[in-house]
């Protein structure tokens, strides 16, 4: 019964993200039709990638205490969905930040006591999430197919993320019939995952908002960037699972470790103002996620004895220096854009390096 669960949240992760991707390859140049500087969406980014990472911990901590994790999941996709609704009529930089940050809050409230109903699902945990997050991914596929339509045939911005939001309002059904496997238990963080806690401040600064990558490669045109987009998002669908088996077998480290190598080589490719090199960074790239997303996840999970505090833990130490490092990257791009892939390919070798001589205990 338990291992419903995974399909459940699998079916509400890709309605949400088949919504949140009409909106995402477009946001950059939403932002640009307001003339926000490349620090403006850097720190937009910052709060894409990071913001919702600050609520994880208390969700997290919250879902172990009381034993309820179904009411939290529901609630936070269900903020999600409002606030994009409500994204659609920002007139500036700040009121778009505002609703961006609204939708983070809502996937960081979530997101610890969903990913603790995967982890008790009773399948292997890395089997576990990738097959979400194969599913969360094939919805953002065929979201960034329908923003790439949207656009090729001259909707305007707010009509889609209108029109995205609508279809993010479907996303909060499946949750009704998840089975709710919590138990009320004392959180707690053990050494190993206050270990790869703090490892993830440094990570942090390697997740680079996916918006520089499409705004370096609009040099080619948007409805290329967005192209490029949706291809990235075919490699994340079709890899996430199959990578998720591997770190079963092979051992999460190990895997993460050559998934950061792969993010250093798209950043040195991104240099490259050829279409060839920006199509295999965006392969890359896609790779690079399809690992990262949710092995990082699985392996807090298995280092965590408290899995909704564990994990959010980990989000949130990832979350606070994502958006620093995102806005420090928007500074960089205002330089030269250049140079945030410069920056982007070092930091995440180091990462690489570090995974492969990690040791867990």
């Amino acid at each position: 019964m338990q291992k419903r669960n995974v399909y459940l949240l699998g079916i509400t992760s890709f309605l949400n993200d088949l919504s949140s991707e009409i909106i995402l390859p477009i946001l950059p140049f939403f932002l640009k039709s307001f003339g926000a500087p490349y620090l403006g969406i850097g720190f937009v980014g910052g709060i894409i990638e990071g913001f919702s990472s600050v609520a994880k911990v208390i969700s997290g901590y919250f879902s172990d205490l009381f034993g309820k994790r179904k009411p939290i999941v529901f609630l936070g996709y269900l903020i999600s969905q409002i606030s994009k609704a409500l994204l659609a009529h920002s007139s500036s930089t700040i009121s778009a930040s505002f609703f961006v940050a609204l939708d983070r809050f809502g996937k960081g409230i979530r997101t610890s006591p969903r990913d603790a109903l995967i982890s008790e699902s009773k399948w292997d945990s890395g089997k576990a999430f990738g097959l979400h997050r194969s599913l969360d991914t094939l919805g953002a596929t065929l979201g960034s197919f329908i923003a790439l339509l949207l656009i090729t045939y001259g909707f305007g911005y707010s009509k889609a993320i209108i029109f995205a939001a609508i279809i993010g309002f479907l996303s909060v059904i499946p949750i009704v019939f998840v089975k709710e496997t919590g138990r009320a238990t004392k959180p707690v963080l053990d050494i190993g995952i206050r270990k790869y806690t703090a490892f993830a401040i440094f990570l942090g600064f390697c997740n680079v908002s996916y918006m520089f990558f499409l705004l370096k490669a609009s040099y080619f045109g948007v409805e290329f960037a967005i192209a490029l987009y949706l291809l990235y998002n075919v490699v994340y669908a079709l890899t996430s699972y199959p990578f998720g088996i591997l770190s079963d077998k092979f051992g999460k480290t190990k895997i993460l470790s050559l998934a950061y190598a792969l993010l250093s080589i798209s950043s040195l490719f991104m240099l490259r103002n050829s279409l060839e090199f920006f199509v295999a960074a965006f392969i890359l790239y896609g790779l690079f996620m399809a690992i990262s997303d949710a092995q990082q996840r699985a392996f807090a999970s298995e280092l965590s004895v408290s899995k909704g505090f564990g994990i959010g833990a980990f989000q949130f130490s990832y979350g606070i220096s994502t958006i620093i490092g995102n806005t420090l990257v928007g500074f960089i791009a205002d330089i030269s854009p250049n140079y945030v892939f410069v920056y982007l390919a070092l930091v995440s070798l180091i990462a690489s390096v570090v995974y492969w001589l990690y040791k867990q205990s």
